[in-house]
């Protein structure tokens, strides 16, 4: 009986331990990063099979993430809510918490190149508020954008804009839009003048989060 009680004892301890060690292990959770309540560095590290990228849209009707890789080529993934796995700082998260702009290291499995994992390596909120931006592009809050409509993906929520001084810029609505912008984004037509409100999360790329006529 007295081994007993010191076995049970010891796992006690063990399971205890591990508890305090993982809690200890995780980072900010995404929600406090984006908050501006916590901003780690950015992980620069890509593990065996990874690659990296920037996401410009989540479309979760088709399971596809439109991402900007290092090369500035742009590609489209595939990936599947019951098997994709999204991490940040030791935590899991659905697909639908990523957001334009985020830097992200991912791996695929599968003939079709469907996502395993995505590691979050930098928000771009973190992007925003810690590191300085890349060559040509600003990442300052509340900016604008005008401009004529060139070009209308109403799939995928994206929009060109031809600009006098920026020349063409790819806009994208998040994912949490309101419905007021959904429906402004649904009335555009090819010609149109536009002036927007949002964010660069790049040079080329601007998420929106106003839209009205000019």
């Amino acid at each position: 009986m007295t081994r007993l009680k010191r076995f049970c004892s010891l796992k006690l301890g063990l399971a205890m331990g591990l508890t305090l060690l993982l809690g200890c292990v995780a980072g900010p959770t995404l929600h406090e990063t984006r908050r501006g309540e916590s901003v780690p560095g950015p992980d620069t590290t890509l593990q065996a099979g990874e690659m990296r990228a920037e996401v410009v849209q989540v479309t979760p009707n088709r399971n596809e993430i439109q991402v900007r890789a290092d090369d500035n080529r742009t590609r489209v993934l595939r990936y599947d809510p019951s098997r994709t796995r999204v991490t940040y700082q030791g935590r899991d998260y659905s697909v639908e918490n990523l957001e334009a702009g985020d830097i992200i290291a991912f791996q695929t499995f599968g003939r079709d190149s469907t996502i395993d994992t995505i590691r979050v390596q930098q928000p771009v909120q973190a992007r925003a508020t810690s590191t300085p931006a890349r060559p040509g592009s600003s990442l300052t809050r509340g900016e604008v954008l005008e401009g004529t409509v060139d070009r209308i993906d109403y799939d995928r929520g994206i929009f060109d804009v031809r600009t006098r001084d920026r020349g063409v810029i790819t806009v994208a609505l998040p994912f949490n839009a309101r419905t007021s912008d959904v429906d402004a984004f649904r009335r555009l037509r090819n010609g149109d003048s536009v002036r927007l409100e949002g964010e660069f999360v790049n040079r080329d790329n601007f998420q929106v989060s106003s839209i009205s006529n000019r």
